[in-house]
């Protein structure tokens, strides 16, 4: 095992990750390398990380656990951002359960958004010093058609191939008349992205997610995560022509 070889990262809700993924694939090509990995970070302790090998691919993967205090959110993105960093990534997948905006979107339904509205306080979190941020196509093009493939083609669900993701405070569900201010604007609401993808540009890794629309009493149906994620990550290029690692500039 040489963790600094590792390509890939998942990072998921605890509420719909299954505990048991990678191995609820049933993928005779995945392998558990460790387990049960936690490291010291400069922002604290990090959440609990697996590493695992899908094809001799090696890929990381931790649970967030969502529903923190606004400080608590903001530490546990550095500590997992921070790991993944260390290590070397390069291409991140991030999954979740979201709230629909749009009418249209029924419970079930996979969003894999091609951008966002970042209605949170998380707007200068960062790693290290201030950098320049360029948000152009902030949620890479291809590991978004590699979600979008493997989504089509690993189930039998509706999935949408773009949205907008409004990410707002973690700490509270919005009233509906707080979403109806969102309708026309955004197609999703979720707490995760931001600022996950301001850290995941930052330090140069590609970033996209997949997210399962919830039901107003059920949370999201967790069985469709793990198929779609092993999909595109056996189907990506570990290095892409993409931008991603040129949009986050030293400030003068």
């Amino acid at each position: 095992m040489n963790l600094l070889k590792t390509d890939f990262a998942v990072i998921g809700d605890s509420d719909t990750l299954p505990s048991t993924f990678p191995l609820d694939a049933g993928d005779g090509g995945i392998e558990i390398l460790a387990d049960e990995l936690v490291f010291e970070t400069p922002y604290g302790q990090s959440p609990v990380f697996r590493l695992f090998a899908l094809d001799g691919r090696q890929v990381i993967t931790c649970r967030m656990q969502g529903e923190l205090a606004l400080s608590s959110q903001s530490d546990e993105a550095r500590q997992v951002f921070w790991v993944l960093r260390e290590v070397g990534v390069k291409r991140i997948i991030a999954q979740g359960s979201v709230r629909a905006i749009n009418q249209l979107l029924d419970p079930g339904d996979v969003v894999i958004p091609q951008d966002y509205l970042n209605l949170s306080p998380y707007k200068d979190i960062y790693l290290e010093e201030q950098r320049w941020l360029i948000m152009d196509d902030a949620l890479c093009p291809e590991v978004r058609q590699q979600l979008v493939l493997s989504g089509r083609a690993q189930c039998n669900g509706r999935i949408f191939s773009r949205g907008i993701y409004a990410a707002s405070n973690g700490c509270h569900r919005e009233s509906p008349a707080e979403l109806a201010l969102l309708k026309g604007h955004a197609d999703i609401r979720g707490h995760r992205l931001c600022p996950e993808v301001y850290l995941a540009r930052e330090i140069g890794a590609c970033y996209a997610g997949m997210y399962v629309v919830a039901g107003q009493q059920a949370g999201a149906d967790a069985s469709l995560v793990t198929p779609i994620i092993i999909g595109a990550i056996r189907n990506l290029a570990v290095l892409g022509k993409c931008d991603c690692k040129a949009l986050s500039k030293e400030t003068q």
